[in-house]
């Protein structure tokens, strides 16, 4: 986003070509489909905290990490004016990622569901400390890059391991979450392509091995969660497959029925089970792992996990 604040192009007609490369770079459709999916995956996510009021399955130390990288990232904002959509993507980015932490951790009833417990990576410790130590050591080596940049570069390679470590935990994921991870994944997806197609149409482009190197780490976390949701996904997916959805033990056949016809206009309720193979239908105690699933002040000791 806008790397050209943040080192140095050596050319002697630098200040004439970089208006134009930025636009560039803005204004290609790998960008733009990577920004819309970014901003689709925040939507989301805000979308299942004000619609479903719970935080079942989502990370608050990823999303702490992510703002720490926008907020270290995005520093020129105070320096430098590239556009309208820039800025406001750019202050979007800050305040909506710092609205859903204030969000899951201190207000009710979300925060009364969120379990700490399971969020439980030693974030601080394993991906801030050691993206500091990385972001020193490269501008050592390479003096024009900024610190700050190249630090919100490692530690966004890393900052989806809370929540891969927490779907983990759970293992079975609710589909407003799915698709919250998805479409984060694409994102970054789609700009591997954005620097693939700048590095073949921008004369002056810069390769950057930092770049390249931690955008492949952040894509290959993913991949397991994608190979899985694209199976399951009925809208992303290649196949349908089996969604499972809860069901309460005293339903009947006809409350079934009923459901099922609602889920094919509403499919905030489905879940899938992250490497599983599940049979028509088992039992879950609430006590287990998969607790968080049921939602706060319900009396059911037990769910059903049906196959819709």
């Amino acid at each position: 986003r806008n790397r050209h604040s943040t080192f140095s192009i050596q050319h002697p007609h630098r200040s004439a070509l970089l208006p134009s490369i930025c636009h560039r770079a803005e204004m290609n459709i790998f960008r733009l489909c990577g920004d819309i999916s970014h901003q689709i995956s925040i939507a989301l996510l805000i979308l299942q905290l004000c619609r479903a009021k719970n935080a079942r399955g989502i990370s608050v130390k990823t999303q702490e990490l992510r703002l720490l990288v926008f907020l270290t990232r995005y520093l020129d904002l105070f320096t430098k004016f590239y556009s309208l959509y820039n800025s406001i993507v750019k202050i979007g980015y800050i305040l909506a990622t710092a609205m859903i932490i204030v969000g899951i951790k201190y207000m009710d009833p979300i925060k009364s569901v969120y379990n700490a417990e399971h969020d439980s990576f030693p974030h601080w410790k394993y991906c801030v400390a050691p993206s500091i130590l990385l972001a020193i050591g490269t501008i050592l080596i390479q003096l024009e890059y900024d610190l700050f940049w190249t630090f919100s570069i490692y530690l966004e390679s890393v900052a989806f391991l809370p929540q891969w470590t927490l779907l983990r935990k759970y293992r079975v994921v609710e589909n407003m979450t799915g698709k919250f991870i998805f479409f984060l994944g694409m994102y970054r997806l789609f700009y591997i392509f954005n620097w693939i197609y700048r590095a073949h149409t921008e004369p002056y482009y810069r390769h950057h091995i930092v770049v390249y190197t931690c955008g492949i780490v952040q894509t290959l976390l993913y991949a397991d969660f994608f190979y899985q949701y694209t199976k399951m996904s009925r809208v992303c997916g290649f196949a349908r497959g089996k969604w499972l959805r809860l069901r309460a033990d005293n339903d009947d056949e006809n409350s079934r029925n009923s459901d099922e016809n609602d889920a094919d206009d509403d499919d905030t309720g489905l879940i899938f089970e992250l490497s599983a193979s599940p049979e028509n239908l088992r039992t879950i105690n609430a006590t287990d792992a998969m607790e968080p699933l049921i939602a706060a002040g319900t009396n059911m000791s037990k769910v059903n996990l049906r196959v819709v």
